[in-house]
């Protein structure tokens, strides 16, 4: 167990250096811009080596794609200029400590045409001036696009070629001229949605060997792999290995030689040496193992830059990094290599770095994902692979950089073991909660360990597993379990079930799934509960068909070596990791409504069968009219006193979500993936439940059509006024059934004042945390508890006057964003969540805020 050697752990007498301010300050100045440079170099290689016209593209080719790309990249070392707000052009002095970034633009948009790139091509003239999160082109990159890279893509992107290969497959085996009935499901958006389309991501890569051994190993190691071996496979992947890692080495070199080059001519005595570190570190790194703490930090970028020229970044996260990094951390504060300010520094200059990109969203997704980074996620503290106290000096310091950016990206996630990591751990990551008003998100390790050695995952592998994206845990750097491979929209589920096999979306007339009897004829809540099954296994199979189906392309398609390199299991296999290369493999859903469709089912139950005051035939007529002309049943619905409400430790309520996690499960548990592992399922919605909800219609909990569902595993919001018992509603839910995790935002009032005020604004902060993961003293509860601790008055004020409030950070659905990003719907649904004084544990009553036009 390492020892803490600071006396003061908030480390507030280390403040933003110059450097790391300046670079903040353009940060938040500079608009996005789109980068041309990736489709570029892609286009022309696949062009020149006729990669379109391959049936398939083996990942040999795909790894001399990625060396060509990383060796003709434009090698970026400062970018000092950029666009603010109205497209005007600004410069200012980039002089961060690493070189090299994702695009060629100081916060670029990177795009992809193999993925969903082409979505934007009807706005290339106009995405400049959209009203929600515009993005920069120029004329020449938009006529770039237009004419000499997206034709090329129109056939050969991920969605066409699986449409085109269920089409032929469905004309061979069955005769009929049709694609996938999956795929039409997707189409209509109320269903499910699916990621592989867009990305191979959310996943963790293990950087350790990197920083360790360096590259130059790595590729000497599978040269010998590869002479050993007798497998025409085994021996091709080996050398894309090298091929790739050659490419990588390349761009660093590139880098180095770059940065030279600018000392050569610098006059500027500082700026000159600053380039001449840059150029040793970059000489070495990643090819040789890191000697320092820089290096090490550099070694992850270079190798973070090269993951995302693979694969556009939806939720690919960083892992454990105060545990990759801290011998090398230690070594140098030990050896006054570096100080703790320079150490604050460095971390923060990362931070900034890691964010130099925003993800492609066109228009029509803002309604979904307005607003969203790239979910890069962070994790700190907890146990060791062997259980023992993980927290240490780097982990504070890593809070402290957080602190003082105050950055959507990274998305900070800290693991909290109750009983071995220290209460005043706990107590630091409430208050740079408290600080930041959103950040970090913190892990019930216990919970979270039992949820994953449930789903097989030996116990050292659990104990070391990193957050991923939102709040999906995965064995750092041995699971490749892309967790968000399905958005399931429950309500959806319930909907069927309701108008046995048809839905209210896409009109009555037309059968979706099967008919599982109409519940105006059930006689029990069991039949209602058994028809529901039967419709969410109906489901399950379509949405896991279809991300099977996309899996298979990806791996005729899109191999992945540049992952495949930085992960454990690929190499002592001699697989792609898309190809089951990984150590543990499996796939993830998470599930949107789950509270909506819960405080329906107990409405269901307790209305219609137990007290007999309404008809199903009644419930439904109220629903089809979005309660109007049923105002008196509507409050009664949603009167909690009246109708059981999930989030008042009411057994019968929470009873209905425990059925709902344990069916979801069980029925996701049966699906075997295309890589032969298995499906888990999580409870965190980003920003779909405002988007899903805008799309329905009204339900028997009493929500009216159109409104806002409720955030991954939280209770509705407004119908649970006292704290602790929403804490022990979440905390008693099964985590054994949520190995894919689970996202639990509760809002506090600042009570922050007085100093006196803040001290025991803290220490009740801690003791809900403590209640909710070591629930009425089993050891055991939540998965994981996010926050926003903001007043309701400053986020009206900032739904008004936006421009004031450029950087206020929110927690939306298990990511971090700035709310003057978020859509409307969104702004909503976070201004309208049960808020709490921690003070008195009861929430406080604001009405309704209105829906705001944008």
């Amino acid at each position: 167990m390492p020892e803490i050697t600071f006396k003061d752990l908030s480390l507030k007498d280390f403040d933003l250096t110059k450097r790391a301010n300046d670079l903040r300050v353009a940060y938040f100045k500079a608009m996005p811009e789109i980068c041309t440079e990736r489709p570029h170099l892609v286009t022309q290689f696949s062009l020149q080596e006729g990669l379109f016209k391959r049936p398939k593209i083996s990942i040999l080719d795909k790894a001399r794609l990625y060396r060509y790309v990383l060796s003709n990249r434009k090698a970026i070392v400062w970018n000092n200029k950029s666009f603010k707000k109205g497209m005007i052009p600004f410069e200012f002095n980039d002089n961060s400590l690493f070189a090299g970034s994702t695009t060629t633009k100081f916060k670029g948009v990177p795009l992809y045409p193999e993925f969903l790139a082409l979505a934007l091509w009807p706005e290339l003239w106009t995405i400049t001036k959209r009203a929600n999160n515009p993005f920069y082109i120029s004329e020449d990159d938009a006529k770039e696009l237009n004419y000499n890279i997206f034709p090329y893509w129109m056939e050969n992107n991920i969605s066409e070629l699986a449409r085109k290969r269920m089409f032929e497959e469905n004309r061979t085996k069955l005769k009929i001229d049709k694609y996938a009935p999956e795929m039409k499901l997707l189409e209509r958006i109320v269903f499910f949605l699916a990621s592989k389309p867009n990305c191979i991501s959310h996943t963790i890569p293990d950087f350790s060997r990197a920083i360790n051994e360096g590259l130059r190993a790595v590729i000497d190691d599978a040269k010998d792999r590869g002479s050993k071996t007798s497998d025409t496979s085994q021996k091709e992947f080996y050398k894309a290995i090298s091929e790739v890692l050659e490419g990588i080495i390349a761009y660093s070199r590139n880098l180095a030689n770059k940065a030279k080059e600018m000392a050569a001519v610098e006059t500027d005595r500082t700026r000159k040496n600053e380039l001449l570190n840059i150029y040793e570190v970059n000489s070495h790194v990643p090819e040789y193992p890191a000697r320092t703490f820089r290096e090490g930090l550099t070694t992850i970028w270079i190798c973070w830059i090269a993951c995302h020229l693979e694969n556009p970044n939806v939720g690919l996260s960083l892992g454990r990094l105060d545990q990759v990094l801290y011998n090398l951390y230690r070594h140098d504060i030990d050896n006054n290599v570096m100080t703790i300010e320079q150490a604050i520094e460095l971390i923060s200059c990362l931070w900034i770095k890691i964010g130099d990109h925003v993800p492609t969203i066109p228009d029509a997704g803002e309604q979904l994902f307005g607003g969203t980074g790239s979910n890069q996620a962070i994790t700190i503290g907890g146990v060791d692979k062997e259980g023992k106290d993980a927290v240490n000096d780097l982990t504070y310091v890593m809070l402290r950089a957080t602190e003082l950016m105050m950055l959507r990206d990274p998305n900070l996630n800290a693991r909290y073991y109750n009983g071995i990591n220290s209460t005043e751990y706990l107590k630091r990551l409430c208050e740079v909660n408290v600080t930041t008003r959103a950040t970090p998100a913190i892990h019930n390790d216990k919970a979270v360990i039992r949820a994953l050695t449930g789903k097989g995952d030996s116990i050292e592998h659990a104990r070391d597993y990193g957050v991923i994206g939102c709040v999906e845990p995965c064995s750092n750097g041995r699971t490749y379990g892309h967790t968000g491979a399905i958005l399931f929209n429950l309500t959806s589920v319930l909907e069927l079930t309701l108008f046995n096999g048809r839905h209210r979306h896409t009109g009555m007339d037309l059968m979706i799934s099967k008919e599982t009897g109409s519940p105006v004829n059930f006689t029990s809540f069991e039949q209602f509960q058994k028809a529901f099954e039967e419709q969410a296994r109906w489901l399950v199979t379509q949405a896991t068909n279809l991300n099977n189906i996309f899996g298979k392309v990806h791996q005729d398609y899109y191999p992945t070596p540049i992952l495949s390199a930085l992960f454990e299991g690929p190499m002592e296999k001699g697989k792609d990791v898309i190809q089951g290369g990984a150590v543990i493999n499996s796939s993830g859903a998470t599930i949107i409504g789950l509270a909506d469709v819960a405080d329906s089912l107990s409405a269901i139950q307790k209305v219609v069968f137990e007290e007999k005051s309404l008809s199903f035939k009644e419930m439904l007529a109220a629903i089809e009219n979005d309660f109007k002309g049923y105002e008196i049943l509507q409050k009664r619905l949603m009167n909690p006193d009246k109708t059981p409400k999930y989030g008042n430790d009411d057994d019968a309520a929470d009873k209905n979500v425990t059925w709902l996690i344990t069916t979801l499960d069980k029925v996701f548990g049966e699906k075997e993936n295309y890589r032969g592992g298995r499906y888990r399922v999580g409870y965190w919605t980003m920003t779909n439940h405002a988007g899903f909800g805008r799309l329905m219609k009204a339900l028997p909990s009493g929500r009216k059509a159109r409104e806002n569902f409720t955030s991954g595993i939280t209770p509705v919001s407004s119908v649970t006024p006292v704290l602790t018992k929403t804490l022990n509603s979440v905390a008693k839910q099964p985590a054994e059934c949520i190995a894919n995790g689970a996202a639990f935002n509760l809002k506090y009032t600042p009570e922050t004042s007085t100093t006196e005020k803040r001290d025991v604004m803290l220490k009740n902060f801690a003791a809900s945390v403590e209640g909710c993961f070591d629930y009425a003293g089993t050891g055991t509860g939540a998965m994981e508890i996010q926050f926003n601790i903001t007043t309701h008055d400053m986020f009206v004020d900032a739904v008004k006057n936006p421009d004031k409030y450029p950087e206020l950070l929110v927690r939306v659905s298990g990511y971090t964003a700035y709310f003057k990003d978020l859509n409307p719907q969104m702004q909503k649904e976070i201004i309208d969540r049960t808020e709490y004084l921690l003070s008195n544990g009861n929430y406080v009553y604001y009405e309704p805020f209105p829906l705001q036009k944008k």
